[in-house]
């Protein structure tokens, strides 16, 4: 008997949707405290254990599902919903965003941006929502750095709540964030373009953002490289100032279709290293407990980049 296909049903009590996909309970682990003896299918070579390449960054010549990419995206086997897709990240063998390298990051960034826009053209598709989980305490079952992009028929309900927040507030609460980051030492990483910081307040330890300084700027049109070089920093200095910590990552996009006359929304990636645990009250009650200021945060990453420049 076949499991049934994904779906997405309501929370009554919250009004949240819930993902119901059985067939990831099949996912193979190849994360954890034991090592293992399997060979990574995200690996260059293995390319026959993942489903057909949908796009890719290859050196020219190579053809699809064979070796010569960089960059490479394709249908995940244990999807959350009808449209799952997974990117994986350098064709060696790394396992935590630090060990990339710029040109690869660049690399990415442009199958990011062309894998949310065909997911985002698809029909009954609202957004694409894009993530990142690294090691086996962020949910990671692979190794290997990869990302996934997810179709959904809806906003996720922290993007609408940061959009009536904004509403309420009459201004954008990103840039509010930005605006006095400097003076307050908040500061990881600064280019021309972007800014790494520490968010005021932090929801839990050592939560950092990346966004532009342009509140007005579109994710899917940002210039690859000029990302990458804030990305790359921001990310070593994560990975050095945290041990190479297991993390989440994510970005907050809210497509432009979705958006209301004269509305902005500022994009920014959010980073969460899995240094605590989510207990009761943040479970139970989406509420959260932080011991480490925004300030300490960011001196701390600062110095495992100052530590290990690149």
């Amino acid at each position: 008997m076949s499991e049934p296909e994904p779906r997405t049903i309501v929370d009554p009590t919250t009004g949240r949707p819930i993902l119901m996909a059985p067939k990831r309970q099949q996912r193979p682990m190849h994360t954890g405290s034991k090592p293992t003896d399997k060979r990574c299918p995200f690996c260059s070579g293995n390319e026959a254990d993942t489903p057909p390449e949908v796009d890719a960054v290859r050196d020219d010549g190579t053809a699809r599902d064979t070796p010569g990419w960089r960059v490479r995206a394709f249908a995940n086997l244990y999807p959350a919903t009808r449209h799952h897709e997974v990117i994986a990240e350098g064709a060696a063998h790394t396992e935590h965003p630090s060990d990339l390298d710029a040109a690869t990051w660049a690399d990415a960034i442009v199958v990011w941006q062309r894998r949310i826009t065909a997911l985002e053209a698809r029909p009954g598709i609202a957004c694409a929502f894009f993530f990142k989980n690294v090691g086996a305490r962020a949910g990671a079952s692979i190794a290997h750095n990869h990302s996934q992009v997810i179709g959904l028929d809806r906003l996720p309900p922290r993007l609408e709540l940061e959009r009536s927040q904004q509403r309420a507030h009459g201004r954008c609460l990103t840039c509010a964030s930005l605006e006095h980051a400097e003076a307050e030492q908040r500061v990881i990483v600064a280019t021309e373009q972007f800014v790494a910081l520490a968010p005021e307040p932090p929801k839990l330890p050592f939560e950092t953002w990346l966004m532009p300084r342009d509140c007005g700027s579109d994710f899917l049109t940002t210039d690859a490289e000029a990302l990458a070089a804030a990305l790359h920093p921001w990310l070593q200095a994560v990975g050095h100032g945290l041990n190479r910590a297991p993390c989440n990552l994510w970005l907050h996009h809210v497509p432009a279709p979705l958006l209301d006359h004269g509305e902005t929304f500022h994009w920014h990636f959010e980073l969460q290293p899995r240094t605590g645990q989510l207990a009761g009250l943040e479970l139970g009650g989406d509420m959260y407990i932080n011991s480490v200021p925004a300030a300490v945060t960011a001196a701390r990453l600062r110095a495992g980049l100052a530590e290990h420049p690149s």
